[in-house]
C-alpha cells in the first residue's frame, strides 16, 4: 500500500483502515469508502517494519495493540495497530499539514494564546476535530517567536515542532515517560516555560496540570468535551468530592481560555468551527460558585473574543441558508 499515492489520489482523505483479508477502506469528507485493494499479511509486516520500533512491535504482539507516530514526505501519520477476531488491523490517521497560521480562521486567538506567559489553555472537541493541529499551530508560533523551553507530553508524538527560537523537547508516553501525570512532574524539574499535554485523561493528570499552571507555567491541554462550558465540569468532577471546592478555586484563578472545536463536513467541503471561552472576572466568579451553566450567556456577549458554537456558525461567510440550517441540525444547535 503506497500511502503517499493514496494521499495524492484522495487529497481530502483523513483515515485509512486496513484489516487482514478485507478490502482497504479510507475516510474522505467524513464517509468511509471501500477500495479495490485487499490487505494481506505482508501489508502488516511492512507497516510494522516501517513504523514500529522493537518495543512497539512487542506491545502489538503481546498486548494486542500499540500506537505510533511517523513522518512521510507529504505529512505526519498517527498509527494504531490492533487485532480484531484474531486478525491484524490498523487505523492510520493522516494529520493535516501545518499551513500558515494566517490560514487559521482564528488567527488572532492563536496569537493571543501563544503570547501568554502562564495559565491553563484548553483545546477541546470530539475525536477528529483538529485539536492536535490547533495545538501544533500554537506551539509552532511559540517556538518560532519566543526564546523559551517547551516540553510536550504526547501519546504518540504527532506533529514534530521545529525549535526556531525555543528549546523544544517532545516526550512520548510509554517510550520517554510512563504516563502523563509523572511526565508533568518530571517537566517541572526541567526548567520549562510551556508544557503541552496531548490529552488530559484522568484526575491525576488534570491535578498535575493545574499545579503546573499555578506555579507560573503556560500549560496547554486537550479534552474530549464538545462545549467550552462542559470542560469546566469535566475538570472539577475529575477531583474527589472533598477537593472540588479547591479545584474550583485553582481553575478560576488559572484558566485563561477554552476553544471547543467541531469539524463539519457536507461530503464536499469542511468547516472548522470554534466556540471560544475567555476567563474574564465574571466567568471566574461563576466557576468558583459552581454556576458554569450560566457561562454561555456571557460568551454570547462577545467580550474578549468569546462566542458560542451557534455564533460561530452564523459568523461563516459565503454559505447558503440551507447549508447553515443543515449545519445547525447536524451540530444539534
Amino acid at each position: 500500500m503506497d500511502i503517499n499515492a493514496l494521499i495524492a489520489q484522495y487529497p481530502s482523505m483523513t483515515d485509512i483502515h486496513v484489516t487482514e483479508g478485507a478490502a482497504v477502506m479510507i475516510r474522505t469528507q467524513g464517509s468511509l469508502k471501500k477500495l479495490r485493494e485487499t490487505a494481506d499479511a505482508s501489508l502488516f509486516e511492512d507497516l510494522a517494519a516501517r513504523f514500529l520500533d522493537e518495543e512497539k512491535q512487542k506491545d502489538w504482539e503481546i498486548r494486542g495493540s500499540c500506537d505510533a507516530g511517523a513522518s512521510l514526505e507529504s505529512c505526519r501519520l498517527r498509527i494504531h495497530m490492533y487485532h480484531s477476531l484474531g486478525k491484524k488491523a490498523a487505523a492510520i490517521r493522516i494529520l493535516p499539514t501545518l499551513s500558515s497560521i494566517s490560514q487559521d480562521p482564528d488567527k488572532d486567538w492563536i496569537e493571543k494564546v501563544a503570547a501568554l506567559e502562564h495559565g491553563l489553555v484548553l483545546v477541546t472537541g470530539p475525536s477528529g476535530s483538529g485539536k492536535s493541529t490547533t495545538m501544533a499551530r500554537i506551539l509552532t508560533l511559540i517556538a518560532g517567536h519566543r526564546p523559551c523551553h517547551v516540553v510536550t507530553l504526547e501519546d504518540p508524538v504527532e506533529y514534530v515542532i521545529s525549535s526556531g527560537k525555543a528549546l523544544v523537547h517532545q516526550r512520548e508516553v510509554g517510550m520517554d515517560v510512563p504516563d502523563f501525570a509523572s511526565g508533568i512532574r518530571d517537566a517541572l524539574r526541567e526548567d520549562p516555560d510551556v508544557i503541552a499535554l496531548g490529552e488530559m485523561r484522568d484526575g491525576e493528570t488534570i491535578s498535575a496540570a493545574l499545579t503546573a499552571a499555578e506555579t507560573g507555567h503556560l500549560v496547554l491541554g486537550t479534552l474530549h468535551t464538545t462545549r467550552a462550558s462542559d470542560s469546566i465540569g469535566r475538570i472539577i468532577h475529575a477531583f474527589p468530592a472533598d477537593r472540588q471546592e479547591e479545584a474550583r478555586a485553582l481553575l478560576s484563578a488559572n484558566l485563561r481560555s477554552v476553544a471547543a472545536q467541531r469539524l463539519y463536513r457536507n461530503g464536499k467541503e469542511s468547516w472548522l468551527l470554534r466556540e471560544i471561552l475567555t476567563n474574564i472576572p465574571a466567568v471566574a466568579h461563576l466557576i468558583r460558585e459552581g454556576k458554569e451553566e450560566q457561562i454561555p450567556s456571557y460568551m454570547e456577549m462577545g467580550l474578549n473574543q468569546m462566542r458560542t458554537l451557534k455564533q460561530a456558525v452564523y459568523g461563516l461567510g459565503n454559505i447558503s441558508e440551507r447549508e447553515r440550517d443543515r449545519m445547525m441540525k447536524a451540530l444539534e444547535l
